[in-house]
């Protein structure tokens, strides 16, 4: 592809997001070449056709762009249709009856774009005009490859034994074949918690959003918002319909969007509840954002689908289900439009009114005091006390249960409400005021009532609830404590080890402590739940963000020691960055762990802008912590919560020559490269470059990276000369590298072998890629090819 002077940077940026889609190609027809052999079949027209719409596109912008975008969609239909074909080793009748079809569409779109490129080689008024009609008829042709891969998969995916009985037999081959679209058995769902027995009230909340959203009442997308303030118990009431109308629906569905990677783990749990094919394998989920949108779509079950803690009208684009029939529940701190529909309905969820306040009040402290209650026995001091208690915390469920929980506590309320609304009072004017966030106050209450019952808690149960306040509320696994390197247990953590005597702390663990947690540990969890401070079903831990909030470290030193308490676990579970290989491939792993290492971050970057006394410090786990966490954020894709890392451990790093400093640069220029921002790339890169030249020997096998990144901007930039400058220096560097270096060196090659191409030396280029292409065949099957990109 000729590199034109008249294309824009976005251009040769929209061409380089072009570049997997031959690779993609490339496989397909290797998979299937390798399954027909010995028989042979030509593709030539093929890639014929493909090669002159590259270059009848590569010098205009607008015909770049309009390319990638049904480039891209024909290339995420045909990777599905090579995981198939990978499936079909045994029998690939059907397979090659689906290439063709396949293949046919794809020729349809490729012929008809070379005919219209031709007849508008500029970007006329008439052009414009004319290319709709075209748009339309290429996205009706990619339908049919995703229907023809979607009847394979459907087919593949298929019983064996039915399979073969509706195909194999000869009086059903002329007919079609009519194949069930689910691959599970209703009803199913994924709701992370189980019915709250203390629940309380809402009943006309409920029956507004049952009114509305039940599917015997229509059958049409629409959507409820729950809306209010924190705390206020939007979650339990979206819960509470869940569980008690779960009758009415086939598949009820829990989505965590606190996180763009919470939103990907729940959308995985929906395609593995639904054994949609391939969705419990690593890495896969845009595939399976993709399917179980396709099913939500076309499914003919009745299935409600809950957004819980969408804080973004950004959050959610990509996962709305656009054209389906479903009920949608939403609960959020603010009234989005999520997709802009008139007809959408919701409810502010108010706190409970005094009346209410005083009723849940009763039913949390027990049988007794409602058998008292009933009988009008609680007057005089104790009903005064009770209704000055309960003014404090503004109708919230979750304060009036932790006053319950003070008040049953004989060491603090003396088992009367009169002796706690002392206590309260007596504590809220000695409590030391929070390190960030000035409160209000009644927010000055709410942390002042918890902080009592913090002050009641073990050793333990404080040090285990610190550390999961700086984590994500929504889930902790119960193996982040069970690590079995047991040196990552010092500190605050001490109590988790399996052996608490050890001498030696780098010992490891027994694996029965994965099924088995050490006893301290047990006993702080118990402590932790039955005060109501925290959740654990599952082996997981979630803290309410009402608890996480009213944490208050009391000196910086301490603070200082739970954030290395939290960092040496996480750091322990995250999966590291190793050369040159890919964290992506331990997605379920990093899926799992992503979330806290994100909170940590941004609880770091608070709590770091201290003054200086007070200020947290990183400790090199937090930092490696940190770079692991935004390479994988970067890799899929995430580059906004990447960059926040990114900037959290600049934060933490102790000067900004360090080499942990540079790495840091490096990812946030791949991540500002892939947001098209060459010149926040350039500086970051540049910092990388110069830090590692200041550092590192000049032949040291990890100088190659600086130089290779700096060849790709450079190449981006249409600085030919200098890009070919850079990816040499780093070939040279990477030839010495051994077997290590296989991957870095094939990739060298291969951009290198681009840079000749956009300077026409075609011969170059061609001995460029062959070094590229033998490399690559010695450590993959051939089944990426990557080389077949360019």
């Amino acid at each position: 592809m000729a590199a034109d002077s008249m294309v824009s940077p976005a251009g040769k940026r929209s061409l380089t997001h072009m570049l997997p889609f031959p690779g993609t190609l490339a496989a397909i027809i290797s998979v299937f070449r390798n399954a027909v052999s010995p028989n042979t079949v030509q593709f030539d027209v093929l890639w014929g056709l493909l090669h002159v719409n590259f270059q009848l596109s590569s010098h205009s912008t607008l015909k770049i762009t309009r390319m990638t975008s049904w480039v891209k969609r024909a290339r995420s239909t045909l990777e599905l249709f090579r995981k198939c074909l990978m499936s079909c080793e045994e029998d690939m009748n059907e397979a090659e009856h689906a290439l063709v079809d396949v293949l046919e569409s794809l020729l349809q779109v490729l012929g008809e774009s070379v005919q219209y490129l031709r007849q508008f080689p500029s970007d006329s008024d008439t052009a414009k005009k004319d290319w709709k009609p075209l748009e339309s008829r290429i996205n009706d042709y990619l339908s049919d490859m995703d229907t023809t891969v979607k009847h394979l998969i459907d087919l593949t995916s298929y019983p064996k034994p039915i399979l073969s009985a509706r195909i194999g037999s000869p009086p059903l081959l002329s007919s079609p074949v009519v194949l069930s679209r689910e691959f599970c058995a209703f009803p199913v769902d994924t709701l992370v918690r189980k019915r709250n027995d203390e629940f309380f009230g809402r009943v006309g909340e409920l029956e507004r959003i049952n009114v509305y959203l039940d599917p015997r009442n229509n059958t049409a997308l629409r959507t409820y918002t729950l809306f209010g303030r924190r705390g206020v118990g939007k979650t339990d009431i979206a819960l509470e319909f869940a569980h008690t109308n779960s009758p009415k629906f086939d598949a009820i569905f829990w989505v965590n969007c606190e996180t763009s990677g919470a939103l990907r783990t729940s959308f995985a749990a929906i395609a593995t509840a639904l054994r949609l094919p391939n969705a419990d394998r690593a890495g896969c989920h845009e595939e399976n954002q993709m399917a179980v949108q396709e099913w939500l779509r076309t499914t003919t079950q009745h299935w409600l689908l809950i957004f819980d803690n969408a804080e973004s009208s950004e959050i959610l684009k990509g996962y709305w289900p656009s054209g389906a029939n479903g009920a949608i529940l939403i609960t959020s701190r603010k009234y989005y439009n999520f997709a802009n529909d008139a007809q959408r309905h919701g409810d502010t969820i108010k706190p409970f009114n005094d009346r209410q306040s005083w009723d849940l009040f009763m039913k949390l402290l027990g049988p007794t005091w409602q058998q008292k209650d009933k009988d009008g026995h609680i007057k005089g001091q104790e009903e005064k006390a009770a209704k000055a208690f309960l003014q404090n915390f503004g109708g919230l469920a979750i304060a009036i249960q932790q006053a319950a929980q003070l008040v049953n506590n004989e060491s603090i309320g003396g088992l009367t409400i009169a002796s706690t609304l002392e206590a309260f009072k007596e504590h809220f004017k000695s409590f030391q005021p929070r390190h960030i966030h000035p409160r209000s106050a009644m927010e000055s209450a709410l942390d002042s009532l918890w902080d009592m019952s913090f002050n009641q808690l073990t050793r333990n149960g404080k040090d285990l609830l610190s550390v999961l306040s700086l984590l994500s509320p929504d889930g902790v696994m119960l193996d982040l404590f069970l690590p079995t390197n047991q040196k990552a247990l010092e500190g605050k953590l001490q109590f988790c080890r399996q052996n608490r005597h050890l001498k030696i702390v780098d010992t490891g663990a027994a694996l029965s402590s994965v099924i088995t947690e050490p006893l301290l540990l047990r006993d702080a969890i118990t402590e932790l739940k039955n005060l109501k401070l925290i959740k654990f079903e599952a082996r997981i831990l979630q803290v309410h963000r009402v608890v996480q909030e009213a944490m208050n470290y009391h000196s910086s030193q301490e603070m200082q020691m739970y954030f290395d308490s939290a960092a040496a676990v996480l750091f322990e579970a995250f999966p590291k960055k190793l050369s040159s290989d890919i964290l992506s491939k331990h997605w379920f792993t990093c899926e799992n762990y992503i979330a806290h290492g994100v909170s940590l971050s941004l609880q770091f970057e608070e709590y770091h802008q201290l003054g200086e006394k007070q200020a947290l410090k990183g400790s090199s786990q937090l930092i490696q912590l940190f770079i692991n966490c935004a390479w994988y954020l970067c890799e899929i894709c995430d580059y906004k919560t990447c960059l926040q890392v990114i900037t959290s451990g600049r934060l933490a790093c102790d000067s900004t020559e360090s080499l942990e400093y540079g790495t840091l640069c490096s990812i946030a220029g791949c991540a500002y490269y892939e947001l098209n921002d060459l010149d926040g790339c350039r500086k970051n890169f540049e910092t990388f470059r110069r830090i590692q030249e200041k550092l590192l020997p000049k032949d040291a096998l990890e100088t190659s990276s600086s130089l290779h990144h700096m060849g790709v901007l450079e190449c981006a930039s249409d600085n030919l000369v200098s890009a070919a400058d850079y990816f040499s220096r780093a070939i040279a560097i990477r030839i010495q590298g051994g077997d290590e270096a296989t991957n870095l060196l094939a990739n060298s090659y291969l951009r290198l072998s681009r840079v000749q191409y956009n300077s026409k030396d075609y011969d170059g280029a061609l001995t460029t890629l062959a070094k590229s292409e033998s490399l690559y065949l010695r450590i993959t099957d051939g089944g990426a090819a990557p080389f077949m990109a360019q």
